[in-house]
């Protein structure tokens, strides 16, 4: 099965592919994924949003391996 990707955007609440190189009346399945706007996404958010989880989450990984 062959798998195509393309960019897109969705107007209105509907989706328009072009150019697909399938044949009429191909039946497909359609997953829609998101992009990231990597620009808004910043290392201080993430840090300050995680702050308040208590403990050193690379401690708890490391003494959970050692216990196995």
């Amino acid at each position: 099965m062959s798998q195509i990707i393309i960019d897109t955007r969705v107007i209105n609440g509907n989706l328009e592919l072009q150019n697909i190189p399938l044949e009429d009346d191909t039946e497909v399945k359609v997953i829609l994924i998101p992009k990231a706007n990597l620009s808004k996404m910043s290392f201080q958010k993430a840090q300050r949003l995680t702050k308040s989880i208590k403990g050193n989450l690379s401690d708890d990984i490391v003494s959970e391996r050692s216990e196995r």
